[in-house]
């Protein structure tokens, strides 16, 4: 009998530490923010959960490399509406600039939106890979017969 005991209560332990940890993403004032069980995680957290995990770390490079590249062409944007408003004080003509200004406004929001989509795969890929819980799982009940564990399927 007491090894029967032991015996559900090691499964009792081992079915409620292989319960699956997702990551939940929020838009925040800042930038998405992330939650693993209700507790906020940092970008290094999520960075080391990311490249632990072989399925998402493809789609999480992919997104660090778009939102660089998104980042580089929002500084020249920056820089050609510097540089329109500095014709526009001289009087030079601003047709360079405005070029400029909308080609860098749509290559530098392809690329945000490029990590985005890829940043959303490989929370989706890392979710995914988690699996599901596991089929059975102990439920205290009562019943006639007095107090107890119940195995549910």
């Amino acid at each position: 009998m007491k090894k029967l005991v032991v015996a559900i209560l090691f499964l009792g332990m081992c079915s409620t530490g292989l319960k699956a940890q997702e990551i939940t993403v929020f838009s925040g004032t800042w930038g998405p923010e992330f939650y693993q069980d209700q507790k906020k995680l940092n970008w290094k957290e999520v960075d080391a959960l990311m490249m632990g995990n072989s399925v998402s770390e493809m789609h999480w490079k992919k997104s660090k490399k778009n939102l660089l590249g998104g980042m580089i062409f929002g500084a020249v944007n920056f820089g050609a509406g510097i540089w329109a408003i500095s014709n526009e004080v001289n009087n030079k003509p601003l047709t360079e600039p405005a070029i400029a200004f909308g080609v860098s406004a749509l290559i530098g929001s392809i690329f945000g939106q490029s990590a985005l989509k890829n940043k959303k795969m490989a929370i989706l890929k890392y979710n995914d890979s988690l699996g599901k819980e596991t089929s059975f799982y102990l439920v205290p009940t009562s019943n006639e017969n007095g107090l107890g564990l119940a195995l549910k399927f």
